[in-house]
């Protein structure tokens, strides 16, 4: 059994609805982070076509579309329609398609966008290689498109507090079992300039949230490993060694209990954020 296939499956039978709080969530976070949706670097222009990869529920997809020229068209592509709003919710530039975006890209996309947008690709990509992804975004650029990326430097966590140990404990055993390796997030910027020479590196930001987001990062944090629970029946089934249900809620509520008090428990990751242009 393939730990994707599991995962993907898992994925697709979850309700829709836990997950989408989680993205708006996201949403908020990046924004106060980043100050902007499409990054300040990349001229607005009539016409102009933009690819949201992984979109999701395409909150940052919609929102975008509402802010641009009545031209411009943006696409939000995911590999599962399963959080896609339904189309009476789409602004007139907007559409939203299927896509298995680590898969070799169908040749009519190829150098139709002016920008593509990656966030959150963390969590699928493994064996601490995003190059793959990297490569197929590059073929979807015209040349002198952009490439805009947000992410979640999830090897890199701000920890403090008792609780917060036996967590990390078992992010641990899952991460193990489900082959994820975080440190290419630490090197961004250096693996975008490998995996694709037809990319130049225009800005790459390392620095950490605000004080003032710290607490909304958190409770993002905390959802999405409320959520990340769903996958253990899978993980168990390729490696006995990740942990049970029961462990992981368990390890949670503690984190929990103990970060809502004053000089509590933190635990959080750190934001990574890239622009590149295809020469």
């Amino acid at each position: 059994i393939k730990i994707s296939d599991l995962l993907i499956r898992e994925a697709t039978l979850i309700e829709p609805h836990p997950t989408s709080p989680r993205l708006g969530l996201q949403r908020l976070l990046w924004q106060l982070h980043t100050k902007h949706l499409l990054h300040p670097g990349i001229p607005i222009k009539d016409g102009m076509e933009i690819a949201d990869i992984g979109a999701g529920t395409g909150i940052w997809a919609t929102e975008l579309a509402t802010q641009l020229p009545p031209s411009a068209r943006v696409t939000a592509y995911d590999i599962t329609d399963t959080h896609f709003p339904a189309p009476e919710y789409w602004p007139s530039n907007l559409k939203f398609e299927k896509l298995d975006s680590l898969g070799a890209p169908s040749p009519s996309l190829v150098c139709q966008f002016d920008v593509v947008h990656l966030r959150m690709w963390a969590f699928n990509i493994r064996d601490n290689d995003p190059g793959q992804l990297i490569r197929n975004a590059a073929k979807l650029l015209k040349p002198g498109g952009y490439l805009q990326w947000e992410d979640a430097r999830f090897g890199r966590n701000v920890v403090r507090g008792d609780a917060v140990l036996e967590v990390r404990q078992v992010m641990q055993r899952m991460s193990n079992a489900s082959k994820h390796n975080f440190q290419w997030l630490d090197q961004l910027d250096l693996h975008v300039k490998r995996a694709e020479g037809a990319l130049d590196v225009i800005d790459c930001q390392y620095k950490p949230w605000s004080t003032q987001s710290i607490p909304l990062c958190m409770d993002t944090f905390m959802v999405a490993l409320e959520s990340s629970g769903a996958a253990l029946d899978c993980l168990k089934q390729v490696d006995p060694s990740a942990p049970t249900l029961d462990e992981w809620e368990n390890a949670l509520e503690a984190l929990h209990n103990e970060s809502r008090h004053p000089g509590g428990s933190q635990l959080y990751w750190l934001p990574v954020t890239l622009l590149a242009r295809k020469k």
